[in-house]
């Protein structure tokens, strides 16, 4: 599955993503500094078992339902100019840990991903249980920089990327709007 998802690499357009192990791709190493990304530009890795095929983080999917948004968005809400906010209005702590961005900063991020990354799907078949287990071990061969959690492999760029959400998450806590 590993060498699968590093073989090739294609712009996403949004398309549906096939359930399975998906990777995504920096084009330029630099682009997101002061993340350390290896040589082949590996950045996240992650899954889905989701038939709809809805789970595709360039797609009309904000942040704040994606891990990957959500730490690209912390890495370049200066460069981007991103005004944090919350997922949702009500007072649940999920609608500000799980932060996103007004609309403008939204589709800011989306256009610096099509620009910026690539990325590549392995569909594989089984329940979500038995691909979440195959995830694991993958990130834990691979060790892409934006995967913050999985067992047997600690990122050692973890804590400055929670640094950067956290401040992101205060931001949205603060500020009680929804865009």
């Amino acid at each position: 599955i590993a060498r699968n998802l590093l073989a090739r690499r294609y712009r996403s357009t949004g398309d549906r993503v096939e359930p399975g192990m998906y990777a995504l791709f920096l084009h330029d190493r630099a682009a997101l500094d002061p993340l350390t990304v290896a040589e082949n530009g590996l950045l996240y890795v992650g899954m889905t078992a989701d038939i709809s095929g809805e789970r595709n983080h360039f797609a009309h999917l904000h942040s704040g339902f994606s891990s990957p948004r959500r730490s690209l968005g912390a890495l370049l809400k200066r460069q981007l100019r991103l005004r944090v906010c919350r997922r949702a209005p009500g007072p649940s702590e999920s609608n500000w840990r799980n932060y996103r961005f007004s609309d403008e900063g939204e589709v800011a991020l989306t256009l610096w991903m099509k620009d910026h990354l690539s990325m590549n799907v392995v569909r594989l078949s089984g329940d979500k249980a038995e691909i979440e287990k195959l995830e694991k071990r993958v990130i834990g061969f691979l060790k892409p920089p934006l995967n913050l959690k999985t067992k047997g492999w600690r990122n050692p760029q973890a804590g400055m990327l929670e640094a950067l959400r956290k401040l992101c998450r205060d931001e949205a806590r603060d500020s009680r709007v929804v865009s």
